[in-house]
């Protein structure tokens, strides 16, 4: 199945679930290399640290995204990832629904990944590549800005990587009681957060 085909799946779960009504575009848009290495650079979590706090990272890059390069279109997506046929997150639709349920994500961040899925079904993910340098899978050099982050279209991932995407949008994280409503207001209101250097 193409990622599309699953991220349309997980747009009509997420609309089951009440969490609002994602648009999918199909056309993808191409980011240039510059200002890909530009939001890498304004991270500020260190490269091993960032498997441990995947939420910050793909979060603020996603943030950076669409709030300071005004990049349309792109949707935090979350899931599971596949290395080589090997789910490493376990994860399952059902476990969004629960989370929901019983506003239980802040307690399970850890058991399922997220990322930014652009127009396309293009991936930008800032926390995979040091989550698989952590467990021996792949080499990165740190010194190289886009050696940190996967970005391409998700079916021509590098190592045998393959996204599985159950849930999507930010409204997941307010109902799931992951991050407060009042709190996202704010960050992905029009005043730019400080630490980002807005």
């Amino acid at each position: 199945m193409t990622y599309l085909k699953e991220f349309k799946g997980a747009v009509s779960r997420t609309k089951k679930l009440g969490l609002g009504d994602v648009a999918v575009n199909e056309t993808a848009v191409v980011l240039d290399r510059a200002v890909l290495n530009a939001i890498e650079e304004t991270g500020h979590i260190p490269f091993k640290q960032r498997a441990v706090q995947a939420l910050n990272v793909n979060f603020g890059m996603y943030h950076m995204l669409a709030k300071k390069f005004h990049i349309p279109g792109g949707v935090l997506t979350m899931g599971n990832v596949a290395v080589d046929g090997e789910m490493r997150f376990p994860v399952t639709p059902a476990h969004f629904r629960k989370m929901v349920e019983n506003e239980s994500g802040e307690d399970a961040l850890g058991t399922y990944h997220l990322w930014t899925t652009l127009p396309g079904g293009v991936i930008l993910d800032h926390v995979l590549p040091s989550f698989l340098a952590g467990e021996g899978l792949i080499e990165v050099d740190e010194a190289m800005p886009a050696e940190r982050f996967l970005y391409g279209p998700a079916d021509e991932m590098p190592y045998g990587i393959t996204y599985h995407p159950m849930i999507a949008g930010l409204e997941f994280l307010i109902a799931s009681g992951t991050v407060d409503r009042e709190a996202m207001e704010y960050l992905m209101g029009e005043k730019f957060p400080k630490q980002y250097g807005g």
